[in-house]
């Protein structure tokens, strides 16, 4: 299994251009990416409906600005991540219409060990100074997989 810190490195899909108003759209749009892209996705119906109904449950949202949409899941065959930029406010919920960054995470069902690393590595990284800025005015997917890579690499 991939380590979760290289699975932040290195996500399955890397969307700096999200075209979602609403969190429903942003997960649908991610998921859907991470469906093209193969390998990891094994259910695609059965992962988007998990997604949707633990994002019903309780808020994905970490930050102001930050969702993780997740599911432990029988839909996917190893955990996969997909990251978004949106290119206005996407209103997840009413505490948080305004975020911009999505971390989509899917999980199998026995890697909860595994996940919440990734979980833990992506809170860590995203508190750093300047970390989260410089994701959302990253130019380039070069210049915002660095940020990731650096952030991923360094445990504190």
């Amino acid at each position: 299994m991939t380590p979760p810190t290289d699975l932040i490195a290195n996500p399955d899909v890397l969307a700096l251009e999200l075209q979602a108003a609403s969190g429903a759209e942003a997960i649908r749009e991610l998921h859907a990416r991470l469906g093209a892209v193969g390998g990891g996705v094994t259910d695609a119906p059965r992962f988007l409906a998990d997604l949707m109904e633990r994002a019903a449950i309780a808020s994905v949202c970490i930050a102001a600005d930050v969702a993780l949409p997740h599911a432990r899941t029988a839909g996917v065959g190893r955990m996969v991540l997909a990251v978004g930029r949106a290119t206005q406010d996407v209103a997840f919920d009413p505490e948080h219409p305004g975020v911009r960054l999505v971390f989509l995470i899917g999980t199998p069902k026995a890697a909860v060990a595994d996940y919440l690393k990734l979980v833990a590595g992506l809170s860590r990284l995203l508190k750093k100074p300047g970390v989260r800025a410089g994701l959302l005015t990253a130019k380039t997917e070069a210049e915002f997989l660095a940020l990731l890579a650096r952030g991923a690499e360094s445990k504190r």
